[in-house]
């Protein structure tokens, strides 16, 4: 049995391989590459290092070691080989590709053929993108880079080193550090993705960023864009139907939470909930046709907006704080009047609370409402950013469709 698992572990370190050398096959016959390996050698390679780590296991560890060195001797004396003969910088790609392709192997021996799948299906996206990234990379302006990098600095040095202080301080633990910072990013990082989609789409990209962004914080979504309509009053319309469209990708995600926990109240709430979807559409597709008529070029500055960020962070802050006031001095059990404090911050923590709330004696009816309370209380927030943050006519879209849907919301609690 043990034998088959190996053979098995041998075979698909050889598929693997033959896949990273069919691209390098490829791209030497369409002249994109040298000829360092290809459909032949590549798989050689990952067998040698599969072989290699099992030697090292059945006889002596310093086989694999060996096996490495061995390995990247052959492919720097290819290398040299290959630019003495051309007389010119051949770049190093397929030698670096040759090199991981034997680490491929070794994993492949030690049965965690996922990840090695994962990087052999990634390493050869990379070979085939060799022409996409170049051209992608001589577009790229001096402000995109800087933009990119500052992102970089912020999500991936800046918001881990806070993970150690993700804690409430201060009377009634009303800061958290680490939740702050994170909500910067998640704006920040709707910025940079609409700034992506919008160079690769135009317009388009801003309804995009919006539904793809409200399935995690369509407030987050409604404050960039707030900021980018005050800097771009051409496309106001466009991104207001982002705002629009990230609310109802709010209604959306209520409708999964609900399913998820309580399969009783999803039933109940998915009429109320639908008929404000169908309102959604209905706004949306109104503002499309409008502004597709519209002229106006989208200009582009930079992919990172930071100040924006700490604004909408600071006032998300503000609001939670005053949640959690008004849970402390107030009965928890006016639901109503929690949902509707709650609905001024977070959907989701209120959606999760009522819906496991039905096991608990509550009334369906009374969950439903504080539910729908709760979504009518979070539009007027985004209301209230769209109002102060936004430019005129943004603002006066977005506060007249959220007015709409929060009639709607409000006459099915009241039937």
């Amino acid at each position: 049995m043990v034998e088959l698992i190996i053979f098995k572990n041998l075979f698909i370190a050889l598929l693997l391989g033959a896949l990273i050398g069919l691209e390098r096959e490829y791209a030497r016959y369409h002249k994109r590459g040298h000829d360092y390996a290809g459909i032949r050698t590549f798989p050689l390679i990952s067998l040698f290092g599969a072989l290699s780590a099992l030697l090292g296991e059945v006889i002596n560890p310093w086989i694999l070691i060996v096996g490495i060195t061995l390995m990247g001797l052959l492919i720097l004396i290819s290398y040299f080989t290959v630019t003495f003969r051309s007389r010119q910088y051949a770049g190093a790609t397929s030698e670096v590709a040759g090199f991981l392709t034997f680490f491929i192997g070794v994993i492949c021996y030690y049965g965690d053929i996922g990840l090695a799948a994962a990087l052999a299906v990634v390493i050869t996206v990379i070979l085939y993108a060799r022409s996409v990234l170049h051209h992608f990379a001589e577009r790229i302006k001096k402000y995109e880079l800087s933009g990119t990098l500052k992102f970089a600095l912020i999500a991936f040095v800046i918001l881990p080193l806070l993970y150690e202080y993700n804690h409430y301080y201060g009377p009634y633990d009303l800061f958290n550090p680490f939740l702050f910072w994170l909500m910067v990013v998640f704006v920040s990082g709707m910025s940079f993705v609409g700034y992506i989609l919008i160079k690769w789409l135009g317009e388009k990209g801003l309804g995009l960023t919006g539904l793809i962004g409200g399935l995690a914080s369509s407030m987050a979504v409604t404050s960039s864009f707030a900021a980018k309509s005050k800097k771009q009053k051409n496309i106001s319309q466009t991104l207001a139907l982002g705002v629009i469209l990230a609310n109802g990708a709010m209604f959306v995600r209520i409708l999964i939470i609900v399913f998820a926990l309580n399969r009783t109240i999803f039933i109940k709430i998915l009429l109320p909930l639908l008929l404000m979807i169908l309102a959604t559409l209905m706004c949306s597709y109104f503002l499309w046709r409008k502004s597709k008529r519209a002229v106006g070029n989208i200009k582009l500055t930079s992919p990172f907006t930071l100040w924006p960020a700490l604004k909408f962070s600071l006032f998300f802050v503000a609001i939670l704080a005053l949640v959690k006031i008004a849970h402390i001095y107030l009965s928890s059990n006016g639901v109503y009047l929690v949902s509707f404090i709650s609905g001024l911050a977070n959907i989701d923590a209120i959606t999760i609370s009522l819906s496991q709330l039905a096991n608990k004696g509550l009334g369906e009816n009374l969950i439903c409402n504080g539910i729908i309370l709760a979504a009518i209380t979070n539009m007027l927030t985004k209301g209230g950013i769209a109002y102060v943050f936004g430019e005129r006519k943004f603002s006066r879209i977005v506060v007249g469709v959220f007015a709409f849907l929060m009639a709607i919301g409000v006459a099915m609690i009241l039937l």
